[in-house]
């Protein structure tokens, strides 16, 4: 394991962000297309692999990262996860392919959310969801120092400047927020 591997993977991590039971909440069920951008080393991808018998993408722009999910994926016979690296805000995905585009701990890291965020939105389906997992804007236990976090408030105008609205909002732990997102109906 490096050390990026052992803090994303950090047992007290993985209890508090509870991925199985996140992506339930979320709404991940067994025929959907998830697209986990900035996977990591898979915390979120490969339960959603397990969870639903369509694709799940993982996306990162670090190969190390890409290559731990892939050894998971082998490890446990999972052949529905597809990995992309990224480089810069666009990702090699044709239009309206995802059900359910999750981004942990990924949005406070962008510099243009903006194009992000287009981007994000070009690959959901109508009807789909955007689920984002940020830290507290204030001191945690774990995370960055809070002048490098994004606020809720923030996630939300970015998100409505996006063309989004808050479906649902709820903390996981001490240390994390989830705000689930779908399209604004047009007026």
């Amino acid at each position: 394991m490096n050390h990026k591997q052992d803090k994303l993977e950090a047992p007290e991590r993985i209890k508090e962000l509870n991925p199985a039971a996140t992506l339930m909440r979320i709404g991940l069920k067994e025929n959907d297309v998830l697209c986990d951008i900035g996977a990591g080393t898979g915390v979120f991808t490969v339960p959603a692999a397990r969870i639903t018998k369509n694709k799940v993408y993982g996306l990162d722009n670090d190969k190390d990262m890409l290559r731990i999910i892939k050894q998971k994926a082998e490890t446990e016979c999972l052949k529905n996860i597809e990995l992309i690296e990224v480089e810069g805000e666009h990702f090699s995905l044709p239009d309206y392919i995802a059900d359910i585009v999750l981004m942990v701990t990924v949005l406070h890291e962008i510099e243009n959310s903006q194009e992000f965020l287009a981007e994000a939105k070009r690959i959901l389906k109508n009807g789909g969801k955007i689920a984002v997992i940020e830290f507290h804007k204030w001191q945690t236990p774990k995370g960055p120092p809070p002048g490098h976090r994004i606020s809720k408030k923030e996630i939300i105008s970015r998100l409505y400047n996006a063309g989004f609205a808050v479906w649902e909002d709820f903390d996981l732990g001490e240390n994390y927020n989830c705000l689930i997102f779908k399209l604004n109906s047009p007026a």
